[in-house]
Formats: C-alpha cells, sequence, structure tokens
C-alpha cells in the first residue's frame, strides 16, 4: 500500500497521509493529558505554524493533529484560542491551502466535534449548484452511527432538519433511499 501511495501522492498530502498511517493515536490519559500538556501542545502547534520565523512545520502540526486524543485536542484547542486570541482551525486555514486546508480541518474537526464537523460537511455538499452527491452520500454512510448527532448538529447549526435537507437536495430512488437512511438512522 505504501509503495502504490507513493506514487500517486506527493509532496504536504503525501506526508499527512503517511501520518494517518503510521501515527498511532494516544490513548486519553488525564494524568498525563493535564492542562500542562494541552498548554505546551498549544504552543507547539503555534511554533510549528504561525509561530515558525519562515515556512511551516508541517509534521510537527500533523503529529500533534494525529497522535494525540480528541480529549487532548479539545483542551489544546482551548489553551490555543486563550494565548493567541484564535482558534486553531483559523491557524491551519493561515498555514495551508487547497486540499492540505481541507484535509487538515477535517482532522481537526472529526476529531474534537464529529457531529457538528459532518453536519457542516453535509452542508457543503449541498451548497452552491447542484449537489455533490458523492460527499454527500459518504457523509450519511460514513457517520451512520452519529447520524442523530448529526441531525441534531445540522437542526441546530442551520435551522433546516437533516430529513429535509437530503429531500430537497436529492431525488427518484436514490433521494428516497439517503431519506430512508436518514430516516432510520435518527
Amino acid at each position: 500500500l505504501g509503495v502504490k501511495l507513493n506514487s500517486e501522492l506527493s509532496g504536504d498530502f503525501e506526508k499527512l497521509i503517511f501520518f494517518f498511517f503510521f501515527c498511532i493515536e494516544e490513548e486519553y490519559d488525564p494524568d498525563y493529558h493535564t492542562d500542562e500538556k494541552a498548554d505546551a501542545d498549544a504552543e507547539a502547534f503555534h511554533d510549528a505554524g504561525e509561530g515558525q520565523w519562515f515556512g511551516t512545520d508541517e509534521g510537527g502540526i500533523f503529529s500533534l493533529l494525529c497522535n494525540s486524543p480528541p480529549e487532548h485536542l479539545i483542551k489544546m484547542e482551548e489553551k490555543y484560542n486563550e494565548k493567541y486570541g484564535k482558534s486553531m482551525f483559523r491557524a491551519l486555514d493561515k498555514e495551508f491551502t487547497g486540499i492540505m486546508d481541507e484535509a487538515t480541518f477535517y482532522l481537526l474537526g472529526i476529531k474534537t466535534n464529529p457531529a457538528d464537523h459532518a453536519a457542516t460537511l453535509i452542508k457543503k455538499a449541498c451548497a452552491g449548484w447542484g449537489t455533490n452527491e458523492f460527499l454527500l452520500t459518504t457523509c450519511l454512510l460514513r457517520f451512520q452511527k452519529i447520524l442523530p448527532e448529526v441531525a441534531e448538529a445540522h437542526e441546530n447549526l442551520f435551522g433546516k432538519s437533516l430529513y429535509e435537507r437530503v429531500d430537497s437536495e436529492t431525488d427518484g430512488d436514490y433521494g428516497q433511499m439517503l431519506c430512508k437512511l436518514v430516516e432510520s438512522s435518527t
């Protein structure tokens, strides 16, 4: 798999994908993942990105995002916001563009607030002219286990039920199937 990926990917995206494969997320331990560690890791995140005099230490950022358990990333986000007056998401937006921006946003979002992040992805799939049916279908299938939470987050964030969103954006047998999926999961 590594050889195939190596032939298909390059640059920072290749680096991130390999971090996904080879990094092991730490198990959350409140005795180890303390407020002090969250503060130190928030500073390390800053130093790898906006705090760099020149360029970005992508490996440092990827390592923190991939290795840190969700509970720790949430604490890091709070510490980062307190210390630097902005979110880690905003910092990522300044450090990366294109697919790297999307990939790092996804990783941080899905680990820190999966329901809100999934709801936002579903909204994105339905935004603008036409529906990105691949993204919509992928989201509904990928997040099926947490679809009740996603539906609640979607309604809270966008004032429209998930069922209404899917029903208004799809039609035919395909639309009926996705609506049934949403209905049966919520």
